[in-house]
């Protein structure tokens, strides 16, 4: 909506825990292993994420005592339990031996017997539900990590030749009462390949697991009751916004709080409201409450005396006109959104150009939820070089909206028409930023993707735009009351706005100062001219904008 220039799863649990030393840990049969996974997926069966997990019983946390990457996920307490995680898309065609490296704790009240692990895969959209077999503990070193081979069937093997969209691993743990932890990591479940690069990121954030991001001071927040607002809570956590699981500088965070409790910022750079935090620059955020909280509009439990992570999973396309990143919360079912909206991305960057008769650079099109725009005000930005940047809100808008794509494309077809404008604007002196919003509203409505409603004719102070445009004080209201005029007079046509984007001229005013003869005549020219010679003049006159009483008289008021 703004135009910025700028020169499977494997199932485990639910109680999480804190890790304080880190520690690589030795692994006296752990081989190295690499994936053609994507990044989500890497992340969440080489355990660098919690995010998704669930267990029958016990308490999970994530170990920076691990066999590779940052972290290993830790079970205690647990005797028996079924650990599992949402299941994955994976292209790739799963080994003829999967395997998955165990820690076993020195902690062993049975000196007979250390327990077993199980392993079973699931892809139900290619009839696969197999158990892949039982391997015993006992006689495994204590205090180390062990690569845990499993055999794969050939008639899975076939089914899985080409990967599924529903993978899930079970891993079922069965260990005497009063062992554990047990630390598990590197689910190695495909054939080796390059490491995955991380996802790009909208141009406000960028990762943050190296300095000088991740050696900057954390944003601080206490959760108080109104009655104490300088209260000092006991319970922390700290939350850890991340992208596939690498950490990310800044986050918008809404809070589902207690009635009765406010938030206090203690320190660090961050804006706060009655119940959110957004920041851009830090490694965290420390939230102290002994109140019980929610995070982000998927309600995250925070895990107190611990790391909270607050993930989002990516999906990059590529095609010759647009590359799309899209971000989804794991715990929100987008269905085939990031694809969708991949392809009428395109679609509307190919009608738009057409209409126009402009091209822009090949577009980056980054589509996220609230917690990722919001950290940029609305989030919907055009940056001029072919990045875009789009918000499609939270659950609650989206369903209003009627699903994601009709959240999104009609701030994607405004943004992209931002990058089209871009070609042209040097058409134009002074402030031109009320008529580009109003030009990309009117080409996103023409082109069909921009509701009406947001288009006119009440704007966004509530006033009407067929009374005029001199009241208005708002840019895109400004701007679409220009427009709005000219639809009313049957005049907003595909050849008008192919004319809007070839001018003839050069103009010098200023497009928000509406109630002036400089701006008055300069559009009754532009339009005109725009329209084929079309009569612009009762449409100035609607606008109830100051003019030269005619195209002839504007041009000679111009000196044109």
């Amino acid at each position: 909506m703004r135009y910025l220039i700028a020169p499977a799863a494997v199932w485990v649990g639910v109680l999480l825990s804190a890790c304080s030393a880190e520690e690589a840990a030795s692994c006296d049969d752990c081989g190295e292993a690499a994936s053609a996974l994507s990044a989500g997926a890497a992340a969440a069966l080489g355990f660098e994420t919690l995010s998704g997990w669930t267990a029958s019983a016990g308490a999970l946390s994530l170990s920076a005592t691990r066999s590779e990457g940052e972290s290993a996920l830790s079970v205690a307490n647990a005797t028996y339990t079924v650990i599992q995680r949402a299941p994955l898309a994976i292209d790739e065609p799963i080994k003829g031996a999967v395997s998955l490296d165990v820690r076993v704790p020195a902690q062993q009240p049975n000196p007979w017997w250390a327990g077993e692990i199980s392993l079973a895969v699931q892809a139900p959209s290619k009839g696969v539900s197999q158990s892949l077999g039982t391997r015993s503990l006992t006689g495994l070193a204590q205090g180390t990590f062990h690569r845990l081979s499993f055999s794969v069937p050939s008639a899975v093997q076939q089914a899985l030749s080409a990967g599924a969209s529903d993978w899930s691993f079970t891993i079922t743990l069965n260990v005497p009462s009063g062992s554990g932890p047990h630390l598990l990591d590197r689910l190695d479940v495909v054939d080796a390949a390059p490491p995955v690069a991380a996802a790009p990121l909208p141009p406000w954030l960028e990762y943050c697991d190296t300095a000088p991001c991740a050696a900057a001071a954390p944003v601080v927040i206490h959760v108080c009751p109104e009655s104490n607002p300088l209260c000092t809570p006991t319970r922390q956590t700290t939350v850890v916004p991340n992208v596939d699981g690498k950490p990310i500088s800044g986050v918008y965070l809404p809070m589902t709080l207690p009635a009765g409790a406010v938030l206090r910022h203690v320190s660090g750079s961050a804006s706060v409201s009655y119940n959110t935090v957004s920041y851009s620059y830090a490694p965290g955020l420390v939230l102290r409450s002994d109140l019980d909280v929610l995070l982000s509009y998927y309600d995250v439990a925070p895990v107190w005396s611990g790391t909270t992570p607050v993930t989002f999973e990516s999906t990059q396309l590529t095609s010759a006109t647009v590359d799309s990143v899209f971000y989804r919360h794991p715990s929100y079912g987008t269905g085939t959104a990031a694809a969708d909206l991949h392809a009428q991305g395109q679609d509307a960057v190919a009608i738009e150009r057409a209409m126009t008769g402009v091209t822009s650079e090949k577009l980056s099109a980054f589509f996220m939820p609230s917690e990722l725009g919001g950290v940029q005000g609305e989030g919907n930005w055009s940056f001029g070089d072919g990045t875009v940047t789009i918000n499609y809100g939270n659950p609650p808008f989206i369903a209003y909206k009627g699903g994601i794509p009709n959240a999104a494309m009609p701030r994607f077809a405004h943004e992209n028409a931002h990058e089209l404008y871009n070609e042209i604007r040097s058409s134009f002196l002074g402030d031109d930023s009320c008529l580009n919003e109003g030009i990309a509203d009117a080409l996103a409505y023409l082109t069909g993707y921009l509701p009406v409603e947001d288009f006119g004719p009440i704007g966004l102070t509530g006033i009407d735009f067929d009374t005029g445009c001199t009241e208005l004080t708002r840019t895109h209201d400004i701007g679409n009351c220009y427009f709005w005029h000219v639809k009313n007079a049957g005049l907003l046509t595909e050849s008008f706005m192919h004319g809007i984007f070839h001018p003839q001229h050069q103009y010098g005013f200023n497009s928000c100062t509406q109630n002036v003869a400089q701006t008055g005549n300069s559009i009754l020219v532009y339009f005109t001219e725009a329209a084929g010679g079309a009569d612009m003049v009762p449409v100035l006159d609607a606008m109830e904008i100051p003019h030269a009483g005619s195209y002839a008289a504007a041009k000679l008021a111009l000196g044109l």
